[in-house]
């Protein structure tokens, strides 16, 4: 018997299997076996359901407190690599501004800014100089005002600006010095003494409602105060 003899044998063999398969009923499970079937799968779906859904856990007061102060110590330590790597983080100074601290200088931003002119409106001055002292400057535009004053005997140098709140946000040298916090007229406003060995130089920046008001010069604090509480609105 060759390869191809064998073959065709099994074929008749197969189909002949086959037929005789053919010729049972098609398969319908009585109502008793589909319901029995029917709680087997559902059996089975409720424990495949309880093995993979976990319901939340009831944290007691005390993992909840753990939890929390977990948090914390995460969040101050991103803080503390964010003012390593970057050198800087937000404060806030006073009342009525708060700033960006960087390693060697502070930029200040307005607190209350709501409510407040966008442009300026009018302007401010200072009515009475002090002797020697005459304006050698004035520049305006639509959100900002630089005065400067100058005494042409010493040199010194006064100089108040005006700027709307949403505009206000300067660069101020705190690597050596600290801010103070005063009052002017009954508004919260700092000062900074930059004086050193040589000369003199201190600035005072306060919010009057409106705008942000800033007189510096090479004036000891006290004198700057008072002139800073002098300023008034500039009669046109």
């Amino acid at each position: 018997m060759n390869e191809s003899d064998f073959k065709d044998i099994l074929s008749e063999i197969c189909e002949e299997e086959i037929a005789e398969l053919n010729k049972f009923p098609p398969f319908k499970p009585s109502l008793r076996h589909r319901f029995a079937m029917k709680r087997i799968f559902a059996s089975f779906e409720k424990k495949t359901h309880l093995t993979t859904y976990n319901p939340p856990k009831t944290l007691s007061p005390q993992s909840k407190h753990l939890h929390l102060s977990i948090r914390l110590i995460i969040l101050f330590a991103v803080i503390a690599c964010a003012v390593l790597l970057t050198g800087f983080m937000i404060v806030y100074i006073s009342k009525n501004f708060h700033g960006t601290v960087y390693n060697d200088n502070t930029q200040l931003f307005a607190v209350n800014t709501e409510n407040c002119p966008t442009t300026i409106e009018y302007e401010y001055c200072l009515p009475t100089l002090p002797d020697g002292f005459e304006m050698v400057e004035h520049d305006s535009l639509s959100f900002d005002v630089y005065i400067k004053y100058k005494n042409n005997l010493s040199g010194q140098i006064i100089t108040l600006s005006q700027c709307t709140k949403n505009n206000f946000s300067p660069l101020y040298n705190t690597e050596h010095h600290n801010f103070e916090e005063v009052e002017i007229n009954g508004h919260d406003g700092l000062y900074i003494d930059l004086s050193n060995n040589d000369h003199l130089n201190s600035i005072v920046i306060w919010d009057n409602d409106d705008y942000v008001l800033q007189l510096s010069g090479e004036l000891d604090k006290n004198t700057l105060l008072v002139l800073a509480k002098s300023v008034k609105v500039l009669e046109i």
